[in-house]
C-alpha cells in the first residue's frame, strides 16, 4: 500500500504550520494542553500540533473523507488525536469547556453564513482562559480575483475586482485543494465572504478577549502573485 505523504513529514516539529504560527504557539506554549481544531480537513495540522507537544487533540470536520483520512493519520502516527465528523454549528454539549487551545486555519470561517454561531460554538468549548487561534487569509483579498477567476487581470492582478461587502453567497464548482494547492472540478458549493470587523465582532460578543492581531504581506492560499507586494493578504 502507497503511503500517504502526510506520514512521512507528520513525525517533524510543526510539520504543516507556517512561521508565523509556530512563533505563536511557542509563546502560548503546548505543554499538558487539550488542544481542538475547528474544519481540520484531514487533521495534518492539528496532529502536527500534538506531536509537537500538546497533551491531546479533537478535530471536527463535516466531511467523512477527511474525517476517515484523519484517524487514519492519528493511528498511524501514534498520536493522542480523535477526528469527530459533524457540522461544526452541531458540536455537542458535551465538549463545553475541554480544550485550552482552539485553533482554526485558513478555508474555515468562509465556509460559515452566520460567525455568530460559529464563535458561540468556540467560546462554548475552549476552558475559561483558554485561547482561540486563528490563522486566515485577510478579509482584504475578497477584493480580489484569484487566477482562474474570469474577473482575474494578470497584468493587474491588484485591481479590486469585487466588493469588500459582498453579502451574497460566492457559488462555485471548482474544488480547493489546499495540499496541492489546486483546484479541481466538483460538486456546487457555497462560501461567504466577511469582513474584518465582521470576524472581530463575532468573537467579542461571545466573551473572548483579543489581546493580538497580526497582519501579513503573504497569502496563505491563492494570491501568492501578490506577495511583498504592500498588501495585506493573510492575518493571525
Amino acid at each position: 500500500m502507497k503511503k500517504n505523504p502526510v506520514e512521512k513529514v507528520l513525525k517533524q516539529d510543526f510539520a504543516f504550520l507556517n512561521k508565523d504560527v509556530i512563533k505563536e504557539l511557542k509563546l502560548i506554549g503546548l505543554d499538558n494542553k487539550n488542544v481542538a481544531q475547528f474544519c481540520c480537513n484531514n487533521g495534518r495540522e492539528l496532529l502536527s500540533i500534538v506531536n509537537s507537544g500538546a497533551k491531546s487533540g479533537t478535530g471536527f470536520d463535516i466531511a467523512k473523507n477527511f474525517i476517515k483520512e484523519a484517524n487514519h493519520l492519528a493511528k498511524v502516527a501514534n498520536l493522542n488525536c480523535q477526528f469527530i465528523c459533524t457540522n461544526i454549528y452541531d458540536i455537542d454539549n458535551k465538549f463545553t469547556k475541554s480544550f485550552d487551545l482552539l485553533f482554526i486555519s485558513i478555508g474555515s470561517l468562509c465556509w460559515f453564513k452566520d460567525l455568530n454561531i460559529f464563535f458561540e460554538k468556540a467560546s462554548m468549548v475552549l476552558k475559561n482562559n483558554g485561547t482561540l487561534l486563528i490563522n486566515d487569509n485577510h478579509p482584504f483579498t475578497n477584493l480580489l480575483a484569484m487566477q482562474g477567476d474570469q474577473e482575474y487581470d494578470k497584468n493587474n492582478p491588484e485591481k479590486f475586482a469585487f466588493s469588500y461587502f459582498k453579502m451574497d453567497p460566492w457559488i462555485e464548482n471548482n474544488g480547493m485543494d489546499y495540499i496541492g494547492n489546486t483546484t479541481y472540478r466538483s460538486k456546487t458549493f457555497y462560501s461567504y465572504s466577511h469582513t474584518l470587523s465582521e470576524i472581530i465582532n463575532s468573537i467579542i460578543k461571545h466573551n473572548m478577549i483579543i489581546v493580538k492581531i497580526y497582519e501579513f504581506d503573504y497569502s496563505l492560499y491563492g494570491f501568492k502573485d501578490l506577495n511583498k507586494r504592500k498588501i495585506p493578504l493573510s492575518y493571525l
